[in-house]
């Protein structure tokens, strides 16, 4: 459908371990990332062993330029897991400027699944920070939940209440929703405390565009060989 709507542009119908992206190249980059208990098979980011959605925002972050940003929908797991390594990796790389958690009902409607969900805005650093920021660890809320420090020092980007619910591997943290208002106004109201800057920068464009006939990869040739 995109690549009917846009002729034009670049779209690739492939695995995101597949892809040919240059690093540095992409501005902003907006995603619902894939996740679940396995990981990927891209021998750039085999060695950390990441779970694909921790994938997802690795392999992203080389692929933004510095100070571009990220926004991803993920779930809860990359702010709250007990291990932060995958945090701090991401810490290292981007700054968080700001995070909302939406309730397990976000997504009911139109994808039928019921989870605790964040989006993530990110920014690309240029360099790697002196300092861990707090949003590595983990703490108490006032209920006595553990979760990312970012929510208990700023409970008001929870679009919901945060309980400890009965799951299928003891007690676990859910984010439930609030009815005393209606969850597009709470989630414009956490929307509007994130701030940040993105600075432009200046391209040379070309003087003439060359006229480029983008032709589809037949799907039965196999990767990596060539074909007339």
């Amino acid at each position: 459908i995109a690549q009917n709507l846009y002729p034009k542009a670049s779209i690739m119908q492939t695995g995101y371990e597949e892809t040919t992206f240059a690093d540095h190249s992409f501005d902003v980059a907006i995603g619902n990332v894939p996740f679940g208990d396995f990981g990927v098979n891209d021998p750039a980011y085999q060695k950390e062993n990441f779970l694909i959605h921790d994938f997802f925002f690795a392999k992203t972050l080389d692929k933004v330029r510095s100070g571009g940003l990220i926004l991803f929908v993920t779930s809860k797991g990359t702010m709250d897991k007990k291990n932060p390594q995958t945090r701090q990796y991401l810490a290292q790389r981007a700054e968080l400027l700001g995070a909302v958690r939406l309730p397990v009902t976000a997504f009911q409607a139109n994808a039928g699944a019921e989870v605790t969900s964040d989006i993530l805005f990110l920014k690309k650093r240029d360099r790697i920070p002196d300092l861990m920021p707090e949003w590595v660890d983990l703490s108490e809320s006032a209920d006595g939940i553990t979760m990312n420090r970012y929510f208990t020092e700023h409970p008001e980007m929870i679009v919901g209440k945060m309980e400890l619910v009965s799951g299928p591997y003891g007690m676990e943290s859910q984010c439930l929703p609030d009815t005393f208002s209606p969850f597009e106004t709470q989630l414009q109201n956490a929307l509007g405390q994130i701030t940040g800057q993105f600075h432009e920068i200046e391209r040379e464009e070309p003087e003439e565009e060359a006229e480029t006939e983008i032709l589809p990869a037949d799907p039965d040739v196999k990767n990596y060989s060539y074909t007339l």
